[in-house]
């Protein structure tokens, strides 16, 4: 029987939009191009969702990417967390779950600097039940190991959770181990919601 419900953050029940966050600071398109190549589309971007760098050590590492714009890193980085927002549907969507009697978690690739200045943006999971964040893991999705913890540490039974996610990479290899995966998509609350109004 269905009774848990397990989300992503990004795209799901947060808004992540780094050229937001990069508009904001005027830079000419040749610098805007290399800030965004060695921050937001490195492989140090996911490196830091996986734990592999601490929050100083993170900062150093897009520096490295990208030396001649040090400046211009350490601005972007300073404001990070201009990048992610709660949706307005996001509370709504909880307590409905929770009306439902479900269980909820979240399963998220995110990394620690990210998570330590967004706190106020994240505040509604203290409204959950408990989850994974990938950083403390050292592992990311899709693979296999950060599920199984979840699943483990929650004693939840992959049969009886839904989980939402906007990459369907992550939600096909949540389909391989029994849960039911459900690759999210803009609008898909309304959806959900429809049974409330």
């Amino acid at each position: 029987m269905m009774n848990t419900v397990i989300f992503d953050l990004g795209k799901v029940l947060l808004e992540y939009d780094w050229k937001h966050l990069m508009n904001r600071f005027k830079f000419d398109e040749k610098t805007y191009q290399k800030v965004a190549e060695a921050v937001f589309l490195s492989d140090t971007w996911q490196q830091g969702d996986a734990g592999v760098y601490d929050e100083t050590t993170w900062l150093e590492a897009f520096i490295e990417n990208a030396p001649d714009c040090e400046a211009e890193i350490r601005q972007v980085y300073r404001q990070l967390s201009g990048c992610v927002w709660k949706y307005p549907y996001t509370d709504e969507l909880i307590t409905y779950y929770r009306s439902k009697g479900f269980r909820i978690y979240y399963l998220s690739n995110y990394s620690e600097y990210l998570r330590n200045t967004s706190k106020d943006v994240l505040s509604f999971l203290e409204q959950f039940d408990g989850g994974v964040f990938s950083y403390k893991e050292k592992c990311i999705k899709p693979e296999e190991k950060i599920y199984k913890i979840l699943l483990e540490r929650y004693d939840i039974k992959p049969e009886d959770a839904l989980f939402y996610d906007d990459r369907d990479e992550n939600t096909s290899k949540a389909r391989e181990l029994g849960i039911c995966g459900i690759t999210w998509v803009p609008g898909m609350e309304k959806t959900i919601l429809k049974e409330t109004t």
